[in-house]
């Protein structure tokens, strides 16, 4: 008769064998949610588990867990090894334990990068931050990869993530013309350096890219200092999806052939940042369905964008969610009255009071103003929600109620909603 624990023993064998029977695919898609070294430690599992890290298409590899920089460069280098040529899907790098930083140990790097390249691998992700080394000290500066000495020269790669990495503006363009079928692109805390030297100003440009996010990307002169506005010109006929936060350096951005856009969200929160063109800008997302234009300061550009508007003859006919912010009511809401007025089938506002009240003063919103300003009342047939969102006690937000109650025939449903951490 079996004792309690030989039951035991038997039913977790029993579950062992039936997880072990998995197809190898599965228990590949298992691995990909580890770390490499926690991926690894599997061999131990059992004879099915044995060799199967080894050919997992899918890596992660973190340093998370390593003590020192060595031990995570050997790691790295005997996984490669043991990997050999089995290709790959996937291939994340994350610098990510405490004083590892990948420019500190370049050209192992630059050779995990070359590998991955080479193994066909269709999503890259380089990633040389550390939230607890995040600003370095006096001592030990943080350094950014430089991924300038990587050639990034690939057919199959599809998508590429890069944090804390840098390159020049020419660098950009080898990247877009050595990747051919790049789709997406996400940049997050970059630099990019330009100067007539080193490519002249940034561009992105290519004819398949879907996606482009870039996010705290700094475009500083590379002598140093900024010698004059750095243009940011985006490219891409077949963009769909774009996102720019926080542009950092004095930079002017410059949309040129963005047909394609289904949805933009751009968010400065600089004083420096602004628009090359305000028109063409408008002019290049007239075919967006999801806009968010989010500029939590007073940016200086705003009143040239408010007398330009009347001038464009801009039309959203396929917009049909709007995201603001409390620029756009600016000489009694003339912004937003136009493109409410030139976006037929707008179905969602969003309005996202992101100054402290005390700062709305400046505004100068005016109720009877706004009534006489423009022409007749006009309708926004499709527009069912507006969303309104403050601090609390803003007095700003009654009159922009009037103003839209008085403007608007058939006036939406407005929703009113306290910011949060207000």
């Amino acid at each position: 008769m079996d004792t309690p624990s030989g039951k035991r023993a038997k039913a977790m064998d029993a579950a062992e064998d039936r997880f072990s029977d998995l197809p190898d695919e599965v228990r590949h898609h298992v691995l990909s949610f580890l770390p490499a070294r926690d991926a690894a430690r599997t061999c131990v599992l059992s004879p099915m588990w044995r060799q199967l890290w080894a050919s997992a298409p899918r890596l992660n590899v973190d340093a998370k867990g390593f003590t020192s920089q060595s031990s995570f460069v050997e790691f790295v280098n005997a996984l490669l090894v043991s990997r050999g040529c089995i290709p790959l899907e996937s291939f994340w790098l994350r610098a990510n334990g405490p004083g590892i930083f990948l420019e500190n140990f370049r050209d192992n790097t630059n050779m995990w990068i070359r590998y991955a390249l080479s193994s066909n691998v269709e999503e890259l992700g380089i990633d040389d931050y550390n939230q607890n080394d995040r600003y370095g000290d006096m001592k030990n500066p943080i350094e950014f990869f430089f991924i300038q000495h990587c050639p990034f020269t690939s057919s199959y790669l599809k998508k590429l993530h890069l944090c804390y990495v840098y390159i020049n503006s020419r660098g950009l363009k080898k990247l877009f013309s050595g990747c051919p079928v790049l789709e997406d692109l996400e940049m997050i805390n970059c630099e990019i350096f330009h100067t007539e030297n080193f490519g002249g100003q940034p561009e992105f440009s290519s004819a398949l890219l879907k996606s482009l996010s870039i996010e705290y990307v700094d475009f500083p002169y590379a002598g140093g200092y900024v010698m004059s506005d750095c243009y940011i010109v985006i490219n891409m006929p077949s963009l769909v999806s774009l996102h720019v936060g926080t542009l950092l350096g004095f930079t002017l951005l410059s949309l040129v052939d963005v047909q394609s856009l289904i949805t933009t969200a751009i968010v400065l929160n600089t004083s420096i940042d602004t628009f090359a063109d305000c028109c063409k800008i408008l002019g290049a997302l007239s075919n967006v369905k999801k806009l968010e234009l989010l500029f939590p300061y007073d940016l200086g550009w705003k009143y040239s964008m408010q007398d330009d508007t009347h001038l464009c003859g801009v039309v959203f006919t396929n917009l049909l969610t709007l995201s603001l912010s409390d620029w756009c009511l600016y000489d009694n809401c003339k912004l937003l009255l136009y493109l409410l007025e030139h976006s037929p089938n707008l179905e969602k506002l969003a309005l996202k009071m992101m100054l402290e009240p005390r700062f709305h003063g400046n505004i100068g919103l005016s109720c009877s103003a706004a009534t006489v300003d423009s022409a007749k009342p006009f309708i926004c047939e499709k527009l069912r929600k507006v969303e309104i969102v403050c601090s609390k006690g803003d007095k700003i937000v009654g009159r922009l109620v009037t103003i839209l109650l008085t403007k608007m025939k058939s006036p939406p449903e407005i929703n009113i909603k306290p910011l949060s951490g207000v």
